[in-house]
This record gives C-alpha cells, sequence and structure tokens, in this order.
C-alpha cells in the first residue's frame, strides 16, 4: 500500500488535505460541520462523536457510539437501539395481528437487553457510517480494510468494529473481504432494490398505475435549486410526520439545520411535491459509485390515500434511477408495495469485528450471530418483512 490510515478529529481537523474528488468534496461539505458544531446540531437524536478516517483518497465518517449520550440515540449509531429497541418496535409493529410470534420475540428481546447492556454492547465504532439509514461504499480492496482494521484496534481496543448497510446483492466482495478480515455478519434488516437496467419494473401494472397517476395528477415537483428556507419547516414536518410519528421516533430526526445544508450544501438533494402553492411531499437522495438512496422521504400522511403521494415519489425515484443509469436502494419497510413495482429484496447486514474483545464482551455479538442464522433470517424470509 502506498499511503497509511490516518485519523482527523476536532483538534488536527484542519491539517486534512480533503482529496479532490467527488467523494472527497462530499466529504469536505458534510464532515466538518458535524465535528465542529457537533451531531446534535443538525440531527436531534444522534448523540456521537464524528471523525474522519483517511486512507490514500477515500475519506470517510468514524462514528463513535456514545454509551453516555444526553439523548435516546437513533439506531444508526447505536448496537442497543439497533438490535433492541427498533427490534422490539418492528416486532410490535409487523407482528400486531400475530401475537403467537410477538409475545415471545418480545420476550426474547427483553431477554437480551437485560443481558446485553451491562456487557459494554454500546462501545462501538462504526466505518463509513453517514448517520443515515442506508450507507453507501467506495470501492475498498480487501488490503484496505485489513489496514482499517489493524489501524483501529489499538486505537479503540474495548469497541467493537461496525460496518453498517452492507448486502450481498451490491456488496458481496466487500462482504467477503471482510469477513476474511474476521467480522462477522449480523442481520440488519430486508432492503429493496431496483435495477432499471433489467427494465422489469416497467412490466408491472402496479407502476404502470403509478405512471398514468403522475402524469394526471396537479401535483408539480420543485427541484433542489427552487426550494428555499422558506420552505424547510414544512419539509420537515413532511419527514417527521412519516417516518417519526407514523413509524418510529428512532430512526434520525433530522432538524432544519440539516435540511438547511442540505439545500445550502448538497448535503442530500432535494426535491418536493407541490400543489397550489403548499408542499406536500419531500424526498431526498445522495449517490455513490452508480447506487442512490433516499434516507429522507415525507409526505402530509392526513391527506386521502388515492392522492398517491408516495406513489408519486416512488415514480420519481424509478425515473432518475432509469435516467441516470443508477440502481435504486430503496432501503426497508412497505415491502408488498415495493415488490410488486419490481423491487427485489435483499438482506443487509452489519459486519462486525469484536474477537479482540474481553470474553463477557463478545457474548452479545456471539448470540446475535448465532440469532442471524438461526432464528431471524429465517424467520424474515418466511414472513417476507
Amino acid at each position: 500500500m502506498n499511503s497509511l490510515p490516518q485519523l482527523y478529529a476536532r483538534h488536527n481537523l484542519s491539517e486534512l488535505v480533503w482529496p479532490d474528488t467527488p467523494d472527497g468534496r462530499y466529504a469536505q461539505s458534510l464532515l466538518p460541520a458535524l465535528i465542529n458544531q457537533g451531531t446534535l446540531a443538525y440531527i436531534d437524536n444522534i448523540d456521537a462523536e464524528v471523525q474522519v478516517l483517511k486512507l490514500g483518497d477515500l475519506v470517510f465518517p468514524l462514528v463513535i457510539a456514545n454509551p453516555h449520550a444526553r439523548v435516546k440515540n437513533s439506531y444508526v449509531c447505536s448496537p442497543a437501539c439497533h438490535y433492541l429497541d427498533y427490534a422490539r418496535a418492528e416486532v410490535q409493529m409487523e407482528m400486531a395481528d400475530q401475537p403467537y410470534l410477538r409475545k415471545p420475540l418480545e420476550g426474547l428481546i427483553q431477554a437480551l437487553q437485560a443481558c446485553f447492556l451491562p456487557l459494554d454492547f454500546e462501545k462501538a465504532v462504526y466505518v463509513n457510517n453517514w448517520l443515515v439509514s442506508t450507507n453507501l461504499y467506495p470501492d475498498f480492496d480487501a488490503g484496505q480494510l485489513k489496514q482499517i482494521r489493524d489501524f483501529l484496534l489499538p486505537l479503540f481496543p474495548g469497541h467493537a468494529l461496525i460496518f453498517r448497510s452492507l448486502n450481498q446483492n451490491l456488496n458481496a466482495p466487500l462482504i467477503s473481504a471482510l469477513q476474511a478480515a474476521g467480522f462477522d455478519s449480523l442481520f440488519s434488516r430486508q432492503v429493496y432494490l431496483l435495477d432499471p437496467a433489467k427494465g422489469a419494473y416497467l412490466r408491472k401494472n402496479p407502476y404502470k398505475e403509478d405512471l398514468r397517476l403522475a402524469r394526471k395528477t396537479r401535483y408539480r415537483w420543485r427541484e433542489h435549486a427552487d426550494l428555499n428556507k422558506r420552505d424547510l419547516q414544512r419539509l420537515r414536518w413532511l419527514y417527521d410526520d412519516l417516518y417519526l410519528r407514523k413509524y418510529s421516533m428512532l430512526n434520525p430526526q433530522f432538524n432544519e439545520a440539516f435540511l438547511r445544508e442540505c439545500l445550502h450544501k448538497g448535503w442530500l438533494q432535494l426535491a418536493a411535491l407541490e400543489i397550489d402553492g403548499r408542499i406536500d411531499g419531500v424526498l431526498g437522495f445522495f449517490e455513490r459509485d452508480g447506487v442512490f438512496t433516499t434516507p429522507l422521504v415525507g409526505y402530509d400522511t392526513s391527506l386521502p390515500q388515492k392522492t398517491g403521494l408516495y406513489r408519486l415519489i416512488t415514480v420519481r425515484l424509478f425515473q432518475e434511477a432509469a435516467q441516470r443509469g443508477w440502481i435504486l436502494n430503496h432501503s426497508s419497510g412497505v415491502a408488498r408495495f415495493k415488490t410488486l413495482r419490481g423491487c427485489e429484496p435483499a438482506l443487509e447486514y452489519n459486519l462486525v469485528y469484536y474477537q479482540h474483545l474481553p470474553l463477557a464482551q463478545q457474548l452479545p455479538w456471539r448470540s446475535l450471530a448465532g440469532l442471524t442464522r438461526g432464528l431471524i433470517v429465517p424467520l424474515v424470509q418466511k414472513l417476507g418483512l
């Protein structure tokens, strides 16, 4: 290797020479703000330390989980929230009408919580964690991954190392390289992918109906450049209405400062659905190496379902994918809606290195690895969650 990993925090961030690449410029627009102002300035339920890890021309965030956070941290930066709190919320939501499954699983999660929390389960360092629901990855090679592991272990000897948001459809070489470096695969969730090159979605009747809706609707898209600070409050309200109030307060709680930086610096590319001067829907996406994802989606859930706001957002995303030649990682949730429109399910994993930890501290991770293989993945596949 021609370069060694380097780590930058608030005290030495000014020494970092940012690579003059699309990824480098994007990281430079986002990471200094999260480091200097702190994560809570932009996301109301993320209290974690962000640093920058640089390896050659690659720069990405290193997020250190905070066991003593001032808020209930989102699942994107908290192992306990992800595998205990969010898992409980998902079981309660998805199995509300299946008490024979829900109650035993709730009991299992309660038992795991009692066991895991005293064992420093929250001591974790996330590599390439952008603090959104789905992380996208550059092309790492096996040597770089081992370099990163060997560089971080002496710096964080009491922390598990985690790479989030990996699936076999898009990240098979990266998963294989991490496994060869000793990382274990722990189930995260099931996501849905659309490869427009396959064209399957064009033959799906639900998508054809969505297209007809998009042609006749009075809603029009306002693009990123046409949005301004007067829209921020409404945009935040729409995201909150869907992702927080309808789904879970454990999702990232992006505030107006976050949205303002999206407008000014392009943290996410925004677009909004407007009718008669009122915005009723919003999406925000970002892309890396031909894959894009939408960590920010919202619409007014009080409007009649026939309005079809989510269907209109989906048409926009599919068209973006086709026009740009990108693969859409459509994240998790509303499985039937997405598969009926041609999205393919993919199991998403977190790759975790914990073998260096004391045996007691390894117990939660070993337990989750066993549950992944023996219970969680078979159950998710059977129920289509």
